[in-house]
């Protein structure tokens, strides 16, 4: 396979087995920023130092010949490969348009065409022989003027992409730093070799030694790659996402001038980056000078600020951290303002939306109450006037004159608990509800109503049945008042909802510290998915104009916030056919008096 096999080709070819490794473990890594080309960069070292070291195993002209033209397929394209990874890796990979990448290897493709055809014209080499005089033949070349002409190219490109890495070098730190650092060194090598070589300081004559400081750059270049994650973190996303950021950040040195600032930060303050680094922070924000004088002097804060531009006030949040470098020094702060004039203004909205909603609740209840209170006068007056008829206070009435007067009596007591109801939601939602516990007697509170709701049940033909259990203590104690306005609601939808049968109010003790009041129907039930919701406000279970039942919807509400108000509570048993069963449970010890 070799015509000679030396210590010098085998380095090489040791030499090109590791950036091979290194071009094909970067290849797979490909979708990181910069790995594709590292992988081509790395691809052309192994070409360049595979075909050397083959160089150096041949024995003739026509040999060595051959590989030297191989290995320019590596050295011409790898100045403007390296200088391509370099704006990628850096974070300049927006100058990588396809035109300027063409222009990059212009050179390159040039210096191939000379190259491999140089017997033609001698442009690239003027002369080439073998020299015997070494150790093992070696090819001697006497170079042309293109040959300059891409020395100075591969040298320009090399400087280029260097200096792009010191930089990011000298802004990084901790492994971003190491990372940088790494290709750095692996770049720095064969350079100063070649250097050495053009400048006559070698060891062994017409012996490139560039090669082999390959050799350095594949070790770091696959060090970095294992150690350190080269390709799987890389420090370019750290600055596209400062450079991305909405929010304004600031870099302030020991002196308080401005180091850094990102997009957001020069837009903020309506100036150029060279009008801004490197300048006094003072004389950037002399806009604000009360911020200044508050912070000058601060390391680690956290905080809101109002910022007056031309136009209107803007809302930040304020941060300061302080920064140190690798030793734990002090070396300045970092500024981070972030825009929440939105969510101020979404806050200050909400505010007064909220504000609105009240007086607008407020302004609804006082509405109300003043029209329940101005229609429950006439209309307790009506019903008073009827039962006088209906007594036969004003004379004798016929059938038909009774049948009228209790069918005016039944839509005036329905009217009138319609017009409570409202009232009582009214006072309700203005937390107005008055408790005022006082001693009373269950039975007379059956009777009560009884008396009152007996028109209703009779108008359907139903039979109103009351109970009181012999364990319920004779006296209670209680809002007396609020309790007739319970029973009223629950014996009204009991007759409202049944068709035939009987409507049962129970009051008994279950336990020795509560009583219960319980009014059972033989109605047509209330289905499961609407027991979740019965008790809400203006809801039922039929919330159609066209349902055949009327009523606001605030019955079973307003019964479940004064059973809640009194401290007790409400369920409810119910099968659709089989009627329903509401149980509200009280304290016997009541709680006390109180505006609720």
């Amino acid at each position: 396979m070799f015509e000679q096999l030396n210590p010098y080709a085998l380095s090489l070819i040791i030499s090109a087995l590791i950036s091979g490794v290194t071009a094909f473990y970067s290849w797979r890594r490909r979708p990181a920023p910069g790995a594709a080309l590292f992988a081509l960069l790395m691809l052309a070292i192994t070409v360049w130092t595979l075909g050397y070291g083959l160089e150096l195993t041949c024995l003739t002209l026509a040999c060595m010949l051959f590989w030297i033209k191989i290995e320019y397929l590596g050295i011409a394209t790898l100045p403007g490969i390296w200088m391509a990874f370099t704006l990628q890796f850096t974070g300049h990979e927006t100058w990588l348009t396809w035109r300027r990448v063409a222009l990059l290897f212009v050179v390159p493709a040039i210096t191939l065409v000379i190259n491999w055809t140089n017997e033609f014209h001698y442009w690239h080499y003027r002369s080439v022989a073998v020299n015997t005089s070494s150790p093992f033949p070696l090819l001697a070349i006497t170079r042309g003027p293109w040959y300059w002409t891409h020395i100075a190219y591969f040298y320009l490109m090399l400087l280029a992409g260097t200096i792009l890495l010191w930089q990011m070098f000298r802004r990084s730190a901790g492994l971003y730093r190491r990372q940088a650092g790494f290709i750095l060194m692996g770049a720095l090598a064969p350079w100063a070799v070649n250097i050495a070589y053009m400048a006559g300081l070698r060891p062994f004559a017409y012996l490139d030694l560039t090669p082999f400081a390959f050799t350095v750059t594949g070790s770091a270049a696959g060090w970095g790659l294992f150690r350190y994650r080269l390709l799987d973190i890389v420090p370019v996303a750290r600055d596209k996402v400062l450079e991305s950021m909405r929010d304004g950040v600031l870099v302030l040195d020991m002196q308080a001038r401005i180091v850094d600032a990102n997009p957001a930060a020069l837009q903020f303050l309506d100036r150029s980056a060279r009008e801004v680094i490197g300048q006094p922070a003072a004389q950037i924000l002399s806009r604000w000078p009360d911020l200044l004088e508050r912070y000058k002097d601060v390391y680690e804060a956290q905080t809101q600020i109002v910022l007056d531009n031309e136009l209107s006030p803007r809302y930040h949040d304020l941060r300061i951290s302080p920064l140190y470098e690798r030793r734990g020094e002090l070396t300045g702060r970092l500024i981070v303002l972030h825009d929440i004039t939105e969510r101020k203004q979404a806050e200050e909205a909400l505010v007064l939306a909220h504000d609105q909603a009240l007086e607008a609740s407020r302004l609804k209840s006082e509405l109300l109450a003043n029209v329940s209170h101005d229609l429950r006068t006439p209309l307790t007056s009506i019903l008073g006037y009827t039962d006088l008829l209906q007594a036969g206070g004003y004379g004798p009435l016929s059938d038909k004159q009774q049948t009228v007067v209790t069918r005016i009596m039944v839509n005036t007591k329905q009217l009138l608990l319609f017009i409570n109801n409202i009232l009582d939601q009214a006072q309700i939602d203005a937390g107005k509800v008055e408790l005022r516990v006082s001693s009373f007697n269950p039975s007379n509170l059956i009777e009560t109503i009884q008396s009152t709701m007996s028109v209703l049940a009779q108008a359907k033909g139903l039979e109103l049945t009351g109970h009181v259990a012999s364990e319920v203590l004779p006296t209670l104690s209680g809002d007396f008042q609020r309790l007739q306005a319970i029973l009223m609601n629950l014996v009204s939808n009991g007759i409202k909802f049944t068709k035939q049968g009987t409507v049962h109010i129970h009051i008994y003790q279950p336990d020795a510290d509560h009583w219960a009041l319980q009014v059972c129907d033989t109605g047509s039930g209330i289905p499961r998915q609407a027991q979740t919701y019965i008790f809400e406000p203006f809801r039922q279970v039929d919330g159609s104009v066209t349902r055949a039942q009327t009523g606001t919807g605030l019955g079973l509400s307003i019964v479940k916030q004064l059973t809640t108000l009194m401290g007790g509570e409400i369920t409810l048993e119910s099968e659709v056919g089989q009627g329903s069963i509401f149980t509200v449970s009280l304290p016997l010890q009541p709680i006390p008096e109180k505006i609720a």
